[in-house]
């Protein structure tokens, strides 16, 4: 019934346009030009299967993070909450760990982020965003095995532009963009200047700290500059420098059994158990982030040859405080800072387009992840006897092991006023070098072939110290995590092939591809013994049919894609018992179909769909995590569902200008429709923590100058105001409780741009 309505809103509003000024009833769709395989091309002439969202279409839909570009997109799935980032594409996330590599690899104008912190900083002045489906090792390199997210900013340009973007709203939203181009040298030098403040106050009320969480406060500049040396030769120099600020992760409980509702309830009398908006964690929950990245992209042309240089080093430093217990009751905080920093060259020489064309380069990679963590049980000395009364007698089976064989010696020592605390240092160094080319050959006119190879090496050190202030009897129980020190190096090699045929004929195109990734190991820094925790590289091998049209004289395109690729050696993260473990347990085998439409009947309308769907299943996992209740240690998750993985996925949507006052004045109407399928968040497949299928609405209203010198619009998202979950879990230390947060309530915005 909603599909319905719009598009009874869009054709009714279609014939105003039939009188625009060109009186045109369609018009071409703008090519997108991407760089999906490390050239510049038509994204319809690519054999891969590739979503692409233009600054055009983010504008439209005020897609204004990656968690709006991810609804956007079929089976793939982002979270951005501080300290909780996932990416995932086709039915893999990779788990949260700081040891970990991403399934999914991160890229902004050519640079390889190894950290998805950097992913909040990147949503400015954009010119677009590709989403790559599937492997990309052979151009894209390690821990690409879901997909790769390549992000292009805006270049400057040898002429005066300016724009500006005030928005404001609901929760006391404030967002200030802009942007400025200047020529400084005529055809020579030019300079761009992008900055933007956003600020939001929370949208879950904290009952305890009577504070709302999930505030916003976000400031970010970035400036390029252009010089062009000459018609052959260019350099791109550019800097970024972000901060951004939360103030928790709003979760809520939402199930709780009677031992965590009595102790919990000690320390809130508002203490209840559902989804509303409203947390209970008793810390003060905090994260910051500032980063600084700094590169510089050189283009020589040889001829129609192109040699290609990326230099690049980027710092980020994080700080995260969480109420590790995430309830009321004072049980256990966590401290985690972490420095990081990264430098990245990469060289490649591209051919001229011919008979046979190639791309060859080398590619180089360092870091250093530094993480100082503080893991605290019983922060607070002055009501540690209460609250250990009060465990001892909820969790009289799960404390027994410290307190009952050894009784009355360690009752004074588990009641003195000090706390139990886990301090960790964290060092991991990461070097990687690697040598990549790939061949296109086109055998005819219509019928080309691709092969490509990849060849890395990497070294990893790690300097991992785990002490504990006092006795750690407590966080023993509760954790399972030993004192230790471990000290090791690994060295891994990888070659990633690909191999693909495309044939084209009349604007259509079918391909089929074969390919292989990889993500690298690694260290896990939570892991309980030193045994623990190393852990082995990741491989993927896919395989890829697809299919592309570009018809009705360029107004319409459509692309499908079927899919399926084979994950060995899976590295998965599993609560055991008490503690995290890391290895590589599981194959697993994800396949599916996806496909997007994009469609504009007459100019000025744009109407888009794309679905999905993916079969995301374990092919071999034995000594996987139990449900809660279980009397097993492990259990055998063999031929379940991958978490975070929905069956089915789709959206819809169109915007459309209606022309008022004699064409001086265009009325905006736009629609965007969601939806997902049922999703398991936890790797145990437990039922309670899951997202049922949903469905989200936003609209777009708005005037605008069809001189394109100002608009002002207003967007509502999640119209219905709908309770979706955007994460779930176990609650720490009481089995069988849970606890989670939502993806926001209705938002109302008001936007007004203006361009000069």
């Amino acid at each position: 019934m909603k599909i319905i309505l719009l598009l009874a809103i869009l054709i009714a509003s279609g014939n105003a346009w039939t009188d625009i000024k060109e009186k045109k009833r369609r018009d071409y769709i703008e090519e997108v030009i991407v760089t999906a395989q490390k050239r510049a091309e038509s994204a319809q002439d690519v054999p891969l299967s590739v979503s692409v969202m233009s600054a055009e279409r983010m504008q439209a839909s005020a897609i204004k993070s990656f968690e709006d570009v991810a609804l956007a997109s079929p089976n793939t799935d982002i979270n951005m909450t501080p300290g909780y980032v996932q990416v995932g594409m086709r039915g893999l996330n990779s788990p949260i760990n700081d040891g970990m590599e991403q399934s999914v690899g991160f890229y902004v104008d050519g640079i390889y982020y190894g950290k998805l912190a950097f992913l909040q900083d990147a949503f400015l002045d954009l010119s677009r965003v590709e989403l790559l489906k599937g492997p990309q090792g052979t151009l894209f390199g390690k821990n690409t095995v879901a997909g790769a997210i390549s992000v292009t900013s805006a270049n400057p340009q040898h002429e005066w532009q300016a724009g500006a973007t005030i928005n404001g709203g609901d929760f006391g939203n404030q967002e200030i963009s802009a942007t400025v181009n200047a020529p400084l040298i005529e055809e020579k030098l030019a300079l761009r200047l992008a900055a933007t403040s956003h600020s939001k106050d929370g949208y879950v009320y904290n009952s305890v700290r009577n504070v709302d969480e999930k505030q916003v406060d976000k400031q970010g500049l970035r400036g390029k500059l252009l010089f062009d040396a000459s018609d052959d030769l260019n350099f791109v120099l550019t800097l970024y420098r972000g901060e951004a600020k939360d103030n928790g992760q709003g979760w809520e409980p939402f199930v709780l059994q009677p031992d965590a509702a009595t102790v919990h309830g000690l320390f809130d009398a508002t203490l209840e158990d559902r989804f509303d908006y409203v947390g209970h964690s008793n810390s003060d929950n905090a994260s910051s982030s500032e980063s600084t990245v700094v590169n510089l992209d050189t283009n020589w042309d040889f001829g129609e040859q192109l040699l290609t240089i990326i230099a690049s080093h980027a710092q980020m430093t994080e700080s995260l405080y969480v109420d590790a217990d995430t309830g009321p009751a004072p049980i256990a905080d966590w401290d985690r800072q972490t420095e990081y920093d990264q430098q990245m060259l990469e060289i490649r020489f591209t051919s001229a387009p011919g008979k046979l064309e190639y791309i060859v380069g080398a590619f180089g990679f360092r870091s250093d992840n530094h993480l100082d963590g503080d893991l605290r049980m019983l922060p607070d000395p002055a009501v540690s006897a209460v609250l250990l009364n009060a465990l001892s007698s909820a969790l009289a089976d799960q404390l027994s092991p410290i307190t009952g064989p050894l009784g009355n010696i360690l009752d004074p020592l588990l009641y003195s006023a000090s706390t139990d605390a886990l301090i960790q240092t964290f060092q991991q160094d990461t070097s990687t070098l690697a040598l990549f080319t790939q061949l296109s050959w086109n055998i005819s006119d219509r019928l080309s072939a691709i092969a490509g190879l990849r060849a890395s090496k990497e070294t990893k050190k790690v300097d991992l110290v785990q002490d504990y202030e006092q006795t750690g009897l407590l966080l023993q129980s509760a954790f399972g995590v030993t004192e230790y020190t471990l000290r090791d190096k690994r060295n891994e090699s990888n070659v990633a092939p690909k191999l693909s045929l495309k044939y084209a004929w009349d604007d259509q195109m079918l391909y089929a591809s074969y390919s292989e990734g990889f993500k690298a190991g690694g260290y896990n820094p939570l892991a309980r013994t030193a045994d623990e925790s190393g852990f082995d590289q990741e491989t993927a091998i896919a395989y890829e049919l697809g299919y592309k049209l570009t018809a009705l004289d360029g107004a319409l395109t459509a692309n499908a894609a079927a899919f399926q690729t084979q994950f060995s050696d899976m590295q998965i993260q599993a609560f055991i018992g008490n503690g995290f473990l890391v290895s590589n347990a599981a194959k697993a085998t994800t396949e599916g179909l996806e496909f997007d439409i994009n469609f504009q009947p007459w100019r000025g309308t744009m109407i888009y769909a794309s679905a999905g769907y993916t079969n995301a299943l374990f092919d071999e996992y034995i000594d996987g995590p139990c449900q809660a209740g279980s009397s097993d240690d492990t259990c055998d998750l063999t031929g379940k569902q991958l978490p975070r993985a929905p069956k089915y996925s789709a959206n819809f949507g169109f915007h459309t200008a209606v022309p008022l006052i004699d064409n001086k004045l265009a009325l905006v109407l736009g629609a965007d429709y969601s939806w997902r399928d049922d999703i398991f968040f936890d790797l145990d497949l437990d039922p309670i923590d899951t997202q049922t299928a949903y469905s989200l609405v936003n609209l777009h209203i708005g005037l605008v100058d069809p001189q394109e010198r100002w608009r002002f619009m207003v967007h509502i998202k999640n119209l219905e105001n709908k309770l979706i979950r955007q994460f779930t879990a176990d609650l720490p230390i009481f089995e069988g409780s849970h606890m989670g947060f939502l993806m926001p309530p209705r938002m109302i915005t008001a936007e007004l741009s203006v361009s000069l």
